[in-house]
């Protein structure tokens, strides 16, 4: 997908009265049963379809239970809620990037919101750090141990379904992802008053976006957002709203996912509409391969008419430096453009 990514923010908003201007909602009963029998073909063709057209889907039965996300629900707006001297000792580092922040960079340009990031426990693979956690909050750490696991395990079956869509057998990524993976959840706050107001922290003015365009840079993201609305996916020369549908989990093809597909699948360019009148909640989890993994087009997709259209991609030093342009100016983001052949 080659767009004019200068003037991408001017495109318009098109009309969501049409179904064929909503993102797809898939039922994955049968795919969280037994992802390559023949009642699971149904939900992989149309993720296959989503993946090549949208970049988006949500699903629906999805396992993860109504009562863990309820509580991951209190538990981040408890968080969030902390005076900001508690928020602060936590305050993420360029050496380490779990923790709490509000002075997050897209593509160069501050994102008016507050995140709170952490992943598995023990010494991660990419940064050697550890998390940090707030104080005073006693199920919190639990609440969400829990969500990163059942993230985690919704994951990997619909990386078995992106394989299967891809011709592949189901567990042909399952070495780069299963008890090794990269992925961390964030915990996203993005409110109406701007949360770097008055603060002696050097920082960029108030910006007009929640999240400024960009695309996830591993293999997939499962995305719990609550009512409020914002995010927004690029297609067609317009901006898309996705209405939040009661009871499902948004999902996104990452930068990685375009590399293995050699483009069959979309990383889709989106953005999230700074907050005017409510203040709103999303919790992204990003599933990303192994520190060791390196990406390049799978064996499927590519052949004499079909060359590779990327060099091979080391992913914990991609991971790295996208996460460097978070936190400050550093120049241009490394993007998987600078990677084509």
């Amino acid at each position: 997908m080659l767009v004019d990514i200068q003037n991408l923010d001017k495109h318009p908003v098109a009309e969501t009265n049409s179904m064929a201007n909503q993102v797809p909602v898939i039922d994955i009963t049968d795919l969280l049963s037994d992802s390559s029998s023949e009642p699971a073909r149904k939900a992989v063709d149309e993720i296959a379809f989503a993946c090549q057209t949208w970049g988006f889907f949500q699903v629906v039965n999805h396992g993860i239970s109504t009562d863990l996300i309820d509580d991951v629900w209190h538990q981040t707006r408890r968080m969030f809620s902390l005076p900001n001297k508690d928020k602060l000792s936590i305050l993420r580092t360029k050496d380490n990037p779990w923790g709490y922040y509000n002075n997050e960079l897209t593509k160069n340009q501050r994102d008016k919101k507050e995140v709170f990031d952490f992943t598995r426990e023990g010494v991660d693979t990419i940064y050697g750090r550890t998390n940090r956690w707030p104080a005073g909050l006693s199920t919190f750490k639990s609440t969400m141990g829990n969500y990163y696991d059942a993230c985690s395990t919704l994951s990997l079956k619909l990386l078995e379904a992106f394989c299967i869509g891809l011709d592949l057998p189901a567990d042909y990524l399952s070495g780069d992802f299963t008890n090794n993976h990269t992925g961390f959840v964030r915990l996203n706050y993005y409110p109406v008053k701007d949360p770097m107001a008055n603060s002696e922290i050097e920082h960029q003015l108030e910006t007009n976006l929640g999240v400024h365009h960009h695309t996830d840079a591993g293999a997939l993201t499962v995305l719990l957002q609550d009512r409020v609305g914002g995010l927004q996916v690029y297609r067609n020369d317009h901006w898309h709203n996705i209405s939040p549908v009661t009871g499902a989990m948004l999902i996104n093809t990452g930068d990685m996912m375009q590399v293995w597909s050699n483009d069959v699948y979309q990383a889709a360019i989106h953005r999230v509409l700074a907050m005017e009148a409510v203040d709103r909640f999303s919790i992204p989890f990003f599933f990303n391969p192994a520190a060791s993994c390196k990406v390049s087009p799978l064996p499927s997709v590519i052949g004499k008419q079909h060359p590779s259209h990327y060099h091979e991609i080391e992913w914990a030093s991609f991971r790295g430096k996208r996460t460097d342009g978070d936190y400050s100016d550093y120049g241009a983001e490394v993007q998987i453009s600078q990677f084509r052949k």
